[in-house]
């Protein structure tokens, strides 16, 4: 890490080995975050339906059924909302598991790089700081601000990176500051983004599709799914009106099935390598400060021998 002549490949591939030799120490780590989330929306939803229909609907008083159904999501959405706020945190708790196995070779103390985010005096920052790039990504997915918005997240990919490590800056100044770290190598920025966005975000979760394909487990998930999406959607009407608009094209529920379970294997990737983003933009964050430090001396030394002359 001390090096900062290192080409973005070459930063790269320093990201997905260390990814690679702690593995099963992330894998772990990140599960509750993700299951917990897939788990709690569950649950938040099985329970009141299944109350609704084989209780709610025999009891006397319609307020108390309504008010014990949604009583029963409150269970699932703590889940959620404890899993959501762990993952959240490994964006940040990521960065210095990062920097300290660059130094020791190892991961230890898992809990304490968690307090980056969750101790008291920073907690707030933190929650300011997604909310920020919440309001960003939102502003994003509007047609219109595509372009833009693509351009804006090169500029501001380092945030959490930088609130990691600057620790006095406010939420607002890791955006800035995270700017002028991608100004001094924009290029570099963009091309590690388009590494590491196109092997965590479509090939590997492609393999993992082909994988689960050649062992046949994903034909046993669309015997799952299938039943329940042929029973509990309304698929004859919708195909009814789409004879009625002239569209000669039929909706089944095994096509249906097919894209939520390859939605569902995509997303539990995606979500299992976010270690894998974050080691590589602290990797670039680290190269970029170092780069920045030398260049701000060399321009020192620079005006100072002019000085002298």
């Amino acid at each position: 890490m001390a090096k900062d002549d290192k080409t973005v490949f070459e930063i790269f591939i320093e990201g997905v080995g260390i990814y690679a030799k702690h593995f099963p120490t992330f894998f772990k780590y990140m599960s509750f975050p993700i299951w917990g989330q897939f788990f709690g929306v569950i649950l938040s939803l099985a329970l009141p339906l299944w109350f609704a229909f084989n209780v709610g609907a025999n009891l006397g008083d319609s307020n108390l059924a309504y008010i014990l159904t949604l009583l029963l999501c409150v269970p699932g959405l703590i889940i959620f909302t404890k899993a959501l706020w762990e993952y959240l945190v490994a964006y940040v708790s990521v960065n210095s598991m990062t920097e300290n196995t660059v130094k020791s070779g190892r991961i230890y103390d898992i809990n304490a790089h968690k307090k980056v985010a969750t101790m008291s005096k920073r907690v707030g920052e933190f929650v300011v700081l997604w909310l920020l790039f919440g309001i960003f990504s939102l502003i994003g997915i509007l047609p219109p601000m595509w372009v833009f918005a693509i351009i804006i997240f090169v500029f501001i990919v380092l945030i959490f990176q930088v609130f990691t490590f600057e620790k006095t800056l406010t939420p607002w100044e890791c955006f800035i500051r995270s700017k002028d770290l991608v100004k001094t190598n924009f290029w570099g920025t963009v091309g590690l983004m388009l590494l590491v966005g196109g092997l965590t975000y479509f090939l590997l979760p492609k393999i993992a599709e082909m994988f689960l394909d050649f062992i046949r487990f994903t034909i046993l998930l669309n015997m799952w799914f299938d039943p329940l999406i042929s029973t509990n959607l309304p698929l004859d009407q919708w195909n009814t009106a789409l004879s009625a608009l002239n569209v000669s094209y039929m909706i089944t529920s095994l096509e249906i099935t097919k894209t939520i379970v390859s939605t569902l294997i995509s997303t539990l990737v995606i979500f299992y390598t976010l270690p894998l983003r974050s080691i590589c933009w602290t990797l670039w964050y680290k190269q970029l400060c170092i780069k920045e430090i030398k260049a701000k001396k060399s321009k020192s030394k620079s005006k100072k021998a002019k000085s002298d002359v």
